[in-house]
């Protein structure tokens, strides 16, 4: 098979890392009684890496998983050049689990928007995301099923696909060998009975109604 190298080298610089950070109060250790400290508990930072797509370069519009930043305090994106930069909520589609960012940057490289309705079982794709704010992964394989759901994920047409994905891949992309996104990944699961591993993806055509909310 010819090398996906070219392809590779294109679509990532679409593809950003993201971190979400929740701060919380650490429960309560102890009833003793005791001096208490001042200012009350410090709070205690939550880190969850993923990535996302960019969509729109100009106003920096990125498109990821909603459960990936629900709730987060603060976002930082991580471009493809190596640049980090504070990102804001703009809206979401809770039907779908889909979120869209906004970042002010220059030099963005937007991703190409495919027809998931399009996609087949046997067609190729290539899954990328990133690892722990890390440069992106990427992985190869096909869509093995279509109109999937699993718990835990409200988006009831789900593509599937054999590519192997990593804690980072939710938010980042499914593209097909034109380039162009079909997907969301949702999550990644393991089917320990048959040893299988398989990712999900929101299918791309949800991406419009994030247009539709933000009006």
């Amino acid at each position: 098979m010819q090398s996906l190298a070219p392809l590779v080298g294109k679509v990532v610089q679409s593809v950003v890392g993201i971190k979400a950070t929740t701060e919380t109060a650490p429960a309560s250790r102890s009833m003793a009684p005791g001096p208490a400290s001042p200012g009350g508990p410090s709070l205690t930072a939550k880190e969850v890496y993923g990535a996302g797509v960019i969509i729109k370069a100009e106003p920096g519009l990125i498109v990821t998983s909603n459960h990936l930043i629900r709730g987060a305090e603060t976002l930082a994106v991580r471009l493809p050049d190596g640049r980090q930069l504070d990102a804001k909520f703009v809206v979401a589609d809770e039907r779908y689990g889909l979120a869209m960012l906004r970042i002010s940057a220059s030099g963005l490289t937007a991703a190409r928007i495919g027809r998931s309705i399009d996609a087949e079982p046997g067609d190729f794709v290539l899954a990328v995301g990133g690892s722990s704010g890390s440069a992106p992964s990427v992985s190869f394989g096909i869509v093995s099923a279509l109109h999937r759901s699993r718990p835990g994920i409200p988006c009831q047409d789900l593509i599937q696909t054999d590519a192997l994905l990593d804690r980072g891949s939710s938010g980042g992309a499914l593209f097909n060998l034109r380039g162009e996104v079909i997907g969301i990944v949702a999550a990644g699961a393991d089917e320990t009975e048959s040893g299988r591993a398989f990712g999900l993806a929101i299918p791309s055509d949800a991406i419009d109604r994030l247009y539709v909310r933000m009006n």
